[in-house]
């Protein structure tokens, strides 16, 4: 267990780190935002994208490779799973 919360540690703070994955990361938040309210789920999905673009350009600045290569497709399909279950949501509660 102290692993783990070791590594969430990581995850949240270390590798989120940069000016630039902020901002790449705040257009996707947006991005996310506005696809829902506006039930646009083509912007919804393009979204968990757009935020991974700041973990990828990291990684080819030579920040955290090897973490990289393991989280940025566990974070694509997580993000995919999540607006998948907003859609369901939506559509079973009409909202």
């Amino acid at each position: 267990m102290n692993s783990f919360i070791r590594y969430l540690w990581f995850f949240l703070g270390d590798f989120h780190n940069g000016a630039i994955n902020h901002v790449i990361h705040f257009v996707g938040f947006t991005l996310f935002g506005y696809g829902l309210a506006k039930q646009n789920w083509t912007i919804v999905l393009i979204s968990p994208f757009v935020m991974e673009m700041g973990h990828i350009y990291n990684y080819s600045r030579g920040i955290h490779r090897t973490h990289a290569l393991k989280i940025i497709p566990l974070q694509w399909a997580a993000g995919l799973v999540f607006a998948g279950l907003i859609y369901l949501l939506v559509k079973i509660f009409g909202l």
